[in-house]
């Protein structure tokens, strides 16, 4: 939506035009008051946005309709990505919502963008849980108004079940976060299957407030611990890359020098006698985690996953058990796994997936200030010399400067191991070869596949010439 964006020399102010012409789907003229409302939500702690820490201290003005003005207090080398990833609000809807009413107002329901499709209709079951979601093309739209009239996008409560539904071809298209369940699929012939290199990181994410888990040595033992190559193998099919640690391999500071942890059970065990850990009668290891304990604590916790990560989840249990460790497996829904885990942060460890842009910034997810609230900390880690290096690697614009940075960050953390670091799977889009016209060369988030849906059609036609 911006007609074009200039920086100022000193990296701190960004002045964006907007493109003319722009309205909503409900007809109103979009202007940077829309813009400027949208900022402020973010950085209003009563919206309680999980963007805010990305946002403070950015002072957001608009000399005309025309024109926004964005002052950062220190330079940010991913400001602007982080700026194209702000989906933005219409101030005359939103505006009139309180804060606390966010959550529940029916525009969520019934949503109202400025994009190349409109929302049209909402499918529930007798439960409440939405099933699906119509849109049709705006014919509006300021770019040039899309080829296909209609799209549906259908929700499943697992994606064996999305399986399912595309072999019964009640779907077109479909997203595959697993790369066994391809092997679940037919009529692959005649499909065009998108295999593409993401930058996710999936991993066993340790609470390091848990009594047991701030144990450093116990988690460098579960690092040993786990197989990533057969990870990789029985999940991913070869479709990905094993991760060395938080950053995606391939990406600014990734390095060859970094090894991570390899598998090594004797290691592993090593580390723990080495730590006080002794194996009880049940063959667990155990110790006792205070002087005035009485008895030895067991070292098991227990590990959340949702049902796509079931096998995965299966497997690093049956790696731990393998050397002594007790791990009490609790697979959870989405839904679950957002309101009850990841905001209470109530786990001893979390097995998810953590997805960057293509700018690489890994404060959200590792900054101390990111396990407040509802932070993406997932491990509650909180190391002042990585807080420092995160903060400053913001503000480097020179990539291999930033690189370095970002491979000293990644060298501390896996020191510290807060997590276990399994891998990078492959983005897989399967797409019906009925629609014509796509074509990926890398996705840096996956809803990006849809970026040039305007240009893609179901029909021909014969033209005279």
């Amino acid at each position: 939506m911006a007609a074009s964006y200039t920086v100022s020399k000193d990296d701190k102010t960004y002045t964006i035009k907007l493109k003319d012409g722009i309205t909503w789907h409900d007809g109103r003229p979009f202007s940077a008051d829309d813009v400027i409302f949208t900022v402020n939500a973010v950085q209003n702690p009563e919206y309680n946005s999980p963007l805010r820490n990305s946002w403070q201290g950015v002072k957001a003005e608009s000399p005309d309709p025309h024109t926004v003005v964005l002052t950062l207090k220190t330079p940010y080398n991913a400001f602007a990505e982080n700026l194209a990833m702000l989906g933005i609000l219409p101030e005359h809807i939103w505006s009139k919502v309180a804060p606390k009413n966010f959550p529940l107002a029916d525009f969520n329901l019934k949503p109202v963008g400025t994009g190349p499709y409109r929302f049209s209709k909402l499918q529930k079951n007798a439960l409440g849980t939405i099933i699906a979601v119509n849109l049709t093309a705006n014919q509006t739209y300021f770019a040039s108004p899309p080829f296909i009239q209609n799209l549906t996008f259908k929700f499943y409560l697992s994606e064996e079940e999305a399986v399912s539904a595309f072999n019964r071809k009640e779907a077109d298209g479909l997203f595959l976060q697993t790369a066994q369940n391809k092997n679940q699929l037919r009529g692959l012939q005649n499909s065009s299957v998108f295999s593409l290199p993401s930058l996710r990181v999936y991993a066993l994410f340790f609470n390091t407030n848990d009594p047991i888990l701030k144990d450093g040595n116990a988690r460098k033992a579960i690092n040993y611990a786990v197989n990533k190559e057969e990870l990789l193998n029985k999940l991913l099919n070869g479709e990905g890359k094993i991760a060395a640690g938080p950053i995606p391999p391939g990406a600014p500071g990734s390095s060859p020098n970094i090894i991570g942890y390899e598998f090594d059970t004797q290691k592993a065990r090593q580390i723990l006698e080495k730590a006080g850990w002794t194996r009880n009668e049940f063959g667990i290891y155990a110790k006792k985690l205070n002087k005035k304990d009485k008895e030895a604590t067991p070292l098991k916790f227990t590990v959340i996953a949702t049902k796509s990560m079931q096998l995965a989840a299966t497997l690093i249990r049956d790696n731990l058990k393998n050397i002594g460790i007790d791990i009490d497996l609790k697979i959870v829904s989405i839904s679950d796994l957002q309101q009850n885990y990841l905001k209470t942060k109530n786990y001893g460890a979390i097995l998810i997936g953590e997805s960057y842009t293509a700018s690489i910034d890994p404060y959200v997810f590792w900054h101390g200030v990111s396990a407040k609230d509802s932070g993406l900390n997932l491990s509650l880690y909180d190391n002042k010399k990585v807080n420092k290096i995160l903060e400053d690697a913001r503000q480097i614009t020179d990539p291999i400067k930033r690189a370095q940075k970002l491979e000293e960050f990644q060298k501390l953390v896996l020191a510290d191991a807060p997590a276990a670091f399994l891998y990078s799977p492959n983005y897989l889009y399967v797409v019906k070869n009925t629609v014509k016209n796509i074509s990926f060369v890398n996705l840096a988030i996956p809803s990006n596949r849809f970026a040039k849906i305007s240009d893609w059609h179901i029909q021909t036609e014969r033209i005279w010439k």
